[in-house]
């Protein structure tokens, strides 16, 4: 009977080759995009938790409370230390500095700029399971200069060499640092992302002590192995008391402790979903792309399954016959029920392995658009091979079941007669289907459209200062050397608009310092800002409006008196009505207010606009931002190359411009607006791929009808409307329900943004007018072609 079964279903996909063709594309499209978000969901899901102890390593984090509500990844240098001499829960600690600015190291004639380098205590091994490759992990990090690099790294720097007792200088600090070990990246997933760890012992070259023992510069990553035993209840309950003890011996009194901050612990598997704090590590994700990715599967399959279902109901009425006389010489409704059921099967199987094919062939574009590194033979693990026997096995019974259910209940004299049932529940359920997958691409197309526009927004808003042509050339140690002369050579650069030196790039992190006013009548004691410095030319350089004041007066090469420009939020948060002629201290420096700009984003759009402090103090920058004419900017580089490897010839000429450096803040988001278009293409492919087999049936059914109509003088355009008017109505039908949902959604997505779109009439008309054109061209070239066929040939078919 099982051979009978599949010879019987063999024969009617080759019978009835496009709605077999239609089928199995549309499940094999399904099933590859739900392995892909599948896979990339798990991935996301997999961070950290290859660590052998990830259930009991904790990452401590400081809250401010009060008026400064800013969340910390990193907290005082000593915190992690005395907690583990105070608290009996904590097994080790382990801490992490990253140093600033970026480190020049170089071996031989290999120079390179380095950015992912952190400090890191010696027991970082035992605490994080560094494979060593060379070296021993229980000493390569206890020595002051040592530093251990990855294997990149070290093929980087030495080639085919042994690094193991190699120095590789620091040449901003003209510090040597001794190779003790080399180790192997991870094979999972990591939040703890570096290309080399120096000892913690080595820090005394680059911070005082003094600094390493103020409790209130949040600067390092501490990481808690709590013990076997102790519950994060436990050592939550201690936290607070803690926290006074500590921050107390500084100063605070217990409530200027508790009013102003709390600490907690996140687990280190956490962090890269969770976790969106100040001075994170490294980039995080969110688990909303998460869902969002988990949601846009679940859609995609649930779209493969309506279109199995719709077809394979429509192709019934064709097998009536076959289904009356099987049940007249004793066929049983079960067993009717499982010959289609393990027909649907059969296309299912087609299905998985074209699936499997495709997911070969896209994965390496997957890749290169999500930023994973997802290989073939991850699909070989047995976990990886349940999860797509299951997929098969959900997405057949859940296409095939009403099918079978619905053939299996015909009964045997209409079904002999070939008579279909007008009144049959079939058409409803169809039409249901048929408005729920476009309700899910109406909802898909409109949320792609809210997207673009909040990245068009991110990528093109006016920022309050001129981004455009600005080269912004990273200055080290010796570079400043020349300076003067460098100074002087860009000024008579016919190229270059203007120029001027700063500590920190807008898109950078600034530092957070507090300001103190030594007016008495202040309203405020003292205030956080974020700060910057940077010499006189800063302003025109950057286009940057003054609204009260003047400009800083250049004091190079001796300062004389300190300087101080605010912009307007941080006006508002000091609450004097004439700041301008105030003295401040900000860090040891005491200077007055000089000038007021206006505000401008030298942050994320994502968060709104800070209070920022301006210093005059040339000497404390880190970059020179140049200002190139229109058309100028390849000609100014090369100069500034060639200037610059002049003066310091064994500097590294490292450089970026402003606008990318801007772009680069919302690549997250750009990542997803790519991932979410082409699975959105991919839903609407699909819903068009149904649509198209539910049309070409109807035109099939009403063949003879066009031709008594063209007959009686029917156009092709009357002809036309009346075969797509009903597809038609069901796709408006279908916007008109999705739009809701769709804008609820995207307002709570949008609500996570300082600057967003507004969700205007544009979006909804946009949306439903792509739904219904998209829709036409599916359904109208069949319409057409049936409208355009000889009648005489029509009205002869059968």
């Amino acid at each position: 009977m099982l051979t009978s079964y599949f010879r019987i279903a063999w024969r009617n996909l080759r019978k009835n080759t496009l709605f077999s063709v239609i089928n199995i594309l549309g499940l094999a499209v399904g099933l590859m995009c739900a392995m892909l978000i599948i896979f990339h969901v798990k991935e996301e899901l997999r961070y950290d938790k290859g660590y052998t102890k990830a259930d009991r390593l904790f990452r401590l984090n400081l809250h401010g409370q009060g008026e400064d509500t800013r969340q910390w990844a990193a907290t005082a240098p000593t915190i992690g230390l005395q907690m583990a001499r105070e608290l009996p829960e904590v097994a080790a600690v382990t801490r992490f500095y990253r140093p600033y600015p970026n480190q020049v190291l170089s071996y031989a004639t290999n120079r390179f700029e380095e950015k992912q380098g952190f400090f890191a205590d010696a027991n970082v091994s035992n605490t994080f399971d560094l494979h060593f490759v060379k070296g021993d992990a229980n000493t390569a990090l206890t020595a002051t200069d040592a530093i251990v690099i990855t294997e990149e790294m070290a093929h980087k720097y030495f080639g085919q060499q042994d690094p193991l007792g190699k120095v590789i200088m620091d040449d901003v600090a003209q510090l040597p640092l001794k190779v003790t070990g080399v180790v192997s990246k991870p094979a999972f997933p990591t939040h703890l992302q570096f290309d080399y760890l120096l000892s913690m012992n080595t820090l005394q070259h680059y911070v005082d002590q003094n600094t390493l023992e103020r409790r209130t510069w949040n600067a390092f990553y501490t990481y808690l192995v709590l013990n076997s035993r102790a519950s994060l209840a436990s050592i939550n309950d201690k936290l607070p008391n803690f926290m006074v003890r500590y921050y107390t011996a500084g100063g605070e009194t217990a409530g200027e402790v508790l009013a102003g901050r709390k600490l907690s612990l996140i687990p280190v598997t956490d962090i890269h979903l969770h976790s969106n704090m100040e001075k994170e590590l490294s980039p995080n994700s969110s688990i909303t792309y998460v869902y969002v990715f988990s949601i846009a599967a679940l859609f995609i399959l649930l779209i493969a399954a309506v279109n199995f279902i719709n077809i394979s109901t429509a192709q019934a009425f064709n097998r009536m016959k076959e289904i009356g006389l099987r049940k007249v010489i004793g066929a049983s409704r079960p067993q009717l029920m499982r010959q289609f059921l393990g027909e649907s099967f059969i296309i299912t199987l087609i299905a998985a392995v074209l699936a499997l094919l495709m997911f070969v062939l896209v994965l390496p574009v997957y890749n290169n658009l999500s930023g994973k590194q997802l290989r073939i033979d991850q699909l070989l693990s047995f976990t990886n091979l349940g999860i797509l026997i299951l997929l098969v096995v959900v997405i057949g019974l859940l296409a095939s079941a009403y099918p079978a259910w619905f053939v299996s209940s015909f009964k045997p004299v209409p079904a002999l007669k070939g008579k279909r049932d007008v009144a049959s529940p079939v058409y409803t359920v169809r039409k249901g289907l048929i408005i729920f997958q476009f309700a899910i691409s109406v909802f898909m197309i409109f949320s792609a459209l809210v997207m673009y526009r909040q990245l068009q927004l991110f990528h093109h808003k006016h920022l309050g200062f001129d981004k455009e042509q600005q080269i912004a050339v990273t200055m080290y140690g010796n570079m400043w050397e020349h300076f003067g002369s460098l100074m002087h050579d860009l000024q008579q650069n016919s190229g270059i608009a203007n120029f001027t030196t700063t500590s920190t790039l807008p898109g950078e992190r600034f530092s957070i310092n507090n300001m103190v006013p030594l007016n008495a009548a202040s309203p405020v004691q003292e205030f956080s800002v974020r700060a910057m410095w940077a010499n006189e030319t800063l302003l025109a350089t950057l286009n940057i409006p003054l609204l009260a004041g003047r400009n800083f007066q250049s004091q190079f090469p001796n300062i004389q008196h300190h300087e101080f420009i605010l912009n307007e939020a941080a006006v508002k948060n000091l609450g004097m009505k004439e700041p301008l002629g105030q003295s401040f201290i900000l860090d040891t420096d005491t200077g007055t207010v000089v000038g007021i700009i206006k505000d401008f984003n030298f942050a994320s759009l994502h968060a709104p606009i800070e209070p920022l402090v301006i210093q005059y103090k040339p000497f404390r920058t880190n970059y020179l931002v140049v200002k190139a004419r229109p058309g100028k900017a390849e000609q100014t580089l090369q100069f500034l190359e060639s200037k610059i490897r002049a003066l310091s010839p064994n500097a590294v000429f490292t450089y970026t411009f402003l606008d990318d450096k801007l772009n680069r803040l919302y690549f997250s988001e750009d990542r997803m607006m790519q991932l979410f278009r082409v699975f959105s293409f991919f839903a609407i492919f699909v819903s068009c791929l149904g649509l198209f087999g539910v049309s070409a049936y109807a035109s099939q059914l009403r063949i003879k009808e066009v031709g008594i109509r063209k007959v009686l003088g029917a156009s092709a355009y009357n002809v036309t409307m009346l075969l797509s008017g009903n597809f038609m109505k069901l796709v408006l039908i279908a916007t008109l329900l999705s739009w809701p949902l769709a804008w609820w959604t995207m307002n709570r997505w949008l609500d996570s943004f300082a600057y967003r779109v507004h969700i205007d009439v544009s979006i909804f008309l946009l949306s439903g007018v792509l739904a219904l054109l998209v829709a036409l061209l599916t359904v109208g070239g069949q319409a057409m072609k049936a409208a355009f066929m000889n009648p005489v040939k029509s009205l002869k078919m059968e």
